[in-house]
């Protein structure tokens, strides 16, 4: 696991970055590490090329972790913001914090809240063992109501040993948490070589948004194919969607 910690540079801060950089080595982990790269700089109101260059820098550094972990002790512009397009890629993000957050900008578009080095170090081994189904952002977009339809569903029917197809279907809305769609074709094509009733598929499609975005409304439906005369419709539905 690649492990990305980012925090306050310019307004104080470095220190507990490589504090916690050493210690997350210590334990195991892949650091990538930025400051190799840092530079001292008071005002960089008209250095566009550099600071072009260390934006550019410190979001490919983001990209190739698989995890951000983000403290939030300090106030940070450029953390902060490495956060917001992080998490919007549905990248994990864990906001270290011992001690009390003023603010809850960091919060929000962090995925879990670690309070202790220890608790930091649980979280980081239960995100690589058990990894999101599909990816996860924040919800900067107000109430809606999102329609997500896929009509290449497959699994084996597990008394036929016939492979079923199926349109899936996912209307939700959303708290705080959004899908990122693009990443539900993997989750689905996880399906085609298990064995699985109709109402299987559709329990555990249901039961992962759920676990995953706790939406205010979430509906599930599967209209799979005709099979011996009999064409079926499976639904299952959570709160008002209105």
């Amino acid at each position: 696991m690649k492990v990305i910690v980012c925090g306050s540079i310019g307004y104080g801060g470095i220190e507990e970055i490589k504090e916690i950089q050493d210690y997350l080595r210590e334990k195991g982990f892949e650091v990538l590490d930025q400051l190799e790269l840092t530079i001292d700089l008071d005002d960089f109101r008209d250095k566009k090329e550099l600071w072009s260059e260390i934006v550019k820098r410190d979001i490919e550094y983001c990209e190739k972790a698989d995890v951000i972990v983000f403290l939030v002790k300090y106030p940070s512009f450029g953390a902060m913001a490495e956060v917001v397009i992080s998490a919007m890629k549905g990248k994990k993000v864990i906001a270290y914090c011992p001690d009390k957050v003023k603010s809850p900008w960091p919060l929000y578009f962090s995925t879990c809240v670690a309070k202790s080095k220890e608790e930091l170090i649980r979280l980081l081994l239960q995100t690589n063992i058990s990894k999101s189904v599909f990816k996860i952002i924040p919800n900067v977009y107000g109430k809606h109501e999102m329609e997500l339809k896929y009509k290449d569903f497959t699994c084996i029917c597990p008394v036929t040993g016939m492979r079923d197809i199926a349109t899936i279907t996912i209307k939700y809305i959303p708290k705080d948490k959004l899908i990122e769609y693009e990443s539900l074709k993997d989750y689905f094509e996880s399906f085609k070589d298990k064995k699985m009733h109709h109402e299987a598929v559709v329990e555990k499609i249901y039961a992962d948004v759920m676990k995953f975005l706790d939406p205010e409304f979430l509906e599930v439906i599967a209209e799979f194919e005709e099979r011996s005369g009999v064409k079926a419709k499976v639904r299952k539905t959570y709160g008002l969607s209105r």
